[in-house]
């Protein structure tokens, strides 16, 4: 787990390279804290750079940029290979040599072998950057659910890349422009981020997940999707899925230094807990987070450590310093997110590394493959509804405009396109209040382009699975991957996601709907999930409603509450962002929410990120 960062110039680029690397590196320390190198090659004009957290060989002999023996490969990669013992036997079996007990070092071996087929045959969280001496190519790739991130600026001189945006905003020619359509996606319903491949300016891109590139002489010289979501084959049973957790747990526990847990006390991570407990953890250490000592939540962890017998510690909410972690994990991100539980988790990650713990498990993901969220039992009816409808879709062409937002008016769109034509039909609602009149008319919804995107990947024929799909691709980054990732890495600690795992993914594509959210009762969201795991824990926990992490914590109350006379000073200096935003109109929508009526309360929250993101540029 780490920060990578790297160049490739123009025959003609007259960007400076080393100082380019030693910003990068200066700006992602955090990411990587226990080894800062970099390597230049200038007569190609190529540079790589890493900063390293030791988690696997903690030897220099393991420290990153890493080349082969005879100099013709560097990588530098960021991530963790849960595979790489496996395929390091059959690389050796085939005559390659190994020098280091690093994840590392399978991957230039791996690509001598597997060429660009080498992101397939990996499992795990990465993104990688790949020099190739002979062929003057840099060879990059993203894990296929996006765990771990990678930005780059195309400009005139060449190709930039790094983990994180604020290590090329300062790039010499980079479009540090705001990128309208992109911040005004983040607007709508659910997206509380702003969705891959853009980001808040038009010159920083990042690689979607799932996506590999080749940059030549300062060149895009290839981008392509390489995975392809599949299905899990064979029987689908509450057993085969234990079978499959306890591997990924066994295998995230795999590292050279200790190995922690979060819990909150809800089916997903005490359910890892007590697997880490099984695979020989005696006594597990973990963390919570909530209001107050009161907390559900906290009730809830509390009981759940004392029936696993683990080294528990809990922390409270505090407004003042809570604000400042908001603050840096805005700044650190380099553009706007609004999520509570980022910055809960943070705070956790803060004190996680206090105790000297670099790794630590969490339950990200299983809400969104086996479908934990009471929405989806309305998801559920919904594609019941249109799987009866489905071979009367030619009347949908009658369906009067009034019935838009309905769920007659899904039959109108496509299979795989339903979820867009959801937000698309969410633009007037949303932008109508809060964006300039000029904007509307010159933006364009990046947030369904990308769930079309997504959606056209999707192979199942049901909405629900579909619209969930786009969700863990699109819509809920920000709390599935981008949680995994920004606030532990600004904490120099390592979150690992068991139910991320490759065939966890796979075996919950394969299941179907109706084996996880059941028709009526929503103690049995998730059903399948809680079949496998009924043995780990008390049954009133197993089946207790569900909350998510930070549900004691709402933004509505805090912006209301201790946040208030930020939000006050925040909303009566509204920046309209060069044109995009109707300062008049958000300042009324602020006061009608500030007084109690009807207003969303995650759309001012949104805009109150945007506003905190653009007074840190």
């Amino acid at each position: 787990m780490c920060g990578i960062g790297g160049y490739s110039l123009k025959d003609k680029g007259n960007i400076y390279g080393l100082r380019i690397l030693e910003n990068i590196l200066e700006t992602q320390k955090h990411r990587g804290p226990d080894a800062q190198l970099l390597w230049e090659k200038s007569e190609t004009k190529i540079g790589l750079c890493h900063s390293r957290l030791s988690i696997v060989d903690l030897s220099n002999n393991a420290n990153q940029p890493m080349h082969t023996i005879d100099n013709m490969l560097s990588v530098v990669f960021n991530g963790e290979i849960y595979n790489w013992k496996e395929l390091r036997k059959e690389l050796e079996n085939k005559g390659y040599l190994f020098v280091t007990q690093s994840d590392t070092e399978v991957l230039l071996h791996g690509y001598k072998e597997f060429g660009f087929e080498l992101p397939n045959r990996i499992q795990g969280m990465f993104s990688f950057a790949l020099y190739d001496h002979s062929e003057n190519i840099i060879f990059c790739a993203r894990d296929r659910i996006g765990k771990k991130p990678f930005v780059y600026t195309d400009t005139k001189d060449g190709i930039v890349f790094a983990s994180e945006i604020p290590s090329l905003t300062n790039i010499y020619n980079c479009d540090t422009s705001y990128n309208h359509s992109a911040l005004a996606s983040m607007l709508l319903n659910n997206m509380r981020h702003i969705p891959d491949p853009y980001t808040a300016y038009n010159g920083i891109q990042r690689l979607r997940a799932g996506h590999a590139i080749i940059i030549k002489r300062g060149k895009i010289d290839k981008l392509w999707r390489y995975w392809k979501p599949t299905e899990m084959t064979g029987i689908i049973t509450p057993q085969r899925l234990r079978e499959t957790l306890e591997q990924a747990v066994s295998s995230r526990m795999e590292a050279d230094v200790p190995v922690a847990a979060m819990l909150s006390g809800g089916v997903d991570s005490s359910a890892i807990v007590h697997l880490m407990k099984k695979k020989g953890c005696d006594a597990v250490r973990t963390y919570a987070l909530g209001m107050d000592r009161d907390d559900e939540d906290l009730r809830r962890a509390r009981e759940m450590a004392r029936f696993l017998g683990c080294q528990h510690k809990e922390y409270y909410f505090n407004p003042e310093t809570q604000y400042e972690n908001f603050k840096n994990i805005i700044a650190t991100y380099g553009e706007p997110i609004m999520l509570l539980p980022l910055i809960h988790t943070y705070e956790l990650c803060k004190n996680i590394r206090k105790d000297g713990i670099k790794v630590v498990l969490t339950g990200h993901g299983a809400d969104e493959l086996f479908y934990g969220y009471l929405g989806h039992q309305k998801t559920a009816l919904l594609s019941d509804i249109l799987r009866i409808a489905e071979p009367f879709s030619v009347l949908s062409k009658l369906i009067p405009k009034k019935y838009i937002n309905t769920p007659l008016a899904l039959l109108k769109a496509p299979k795989g396109r339903r979820k867009a034509a959801m937000y698309r039909n969410l633009e007037n609602n949303v932008w109508g209040n809060v964006l300039s009149q000029d904007a509307k008319h010159n933006i364009v919804n990046l947030a369904a382009e990308e769930l079309e995107y997504w959606g056209d990947i999707s192979n199942s024929r049901y909405y629900i699975d579909e619209s969930n799909f786009c969700g863990l691709m699109v819509e809920n980054t920000h709390s599935v991957t981008t949680a995994g990732d920004l606030p532990a890495m600004m904490a120099s600690v390592e979150m690992r996601a068991p139910f991320l795992d490759q065939n966890i993914v796979e075996f919950a594509l394969a299941t179907h709907y109706r084996d996880k959210v059941h028709r009526t009762d929503a103690t049995k969201l998730k059903w399948i999930l809680k079949k496998a795991v009924e043995d780990l824990m008390p049954k009133e926990l197993l089946y207790a409603p569900k909350r998510g992490f930070g549900n004691g914590i709402q933004e509505k109350d805090i912006l209301l509450g201790p946040w208030r006379e930020r939000a006050e000073a925040v909303f009566s200096e509204i920046d309209d962002l060069g044109g995009l935003l109707d300062s008049s109109n958000i300042k009324k929508t602020w006061n009608k929410f500030s007084s109690g009526g009807q207003v969303d309360a995650s759309l001012i929250a949104k805009i109150f990120s945007i506003q905190i993101w653009d007074s840190l540029n």
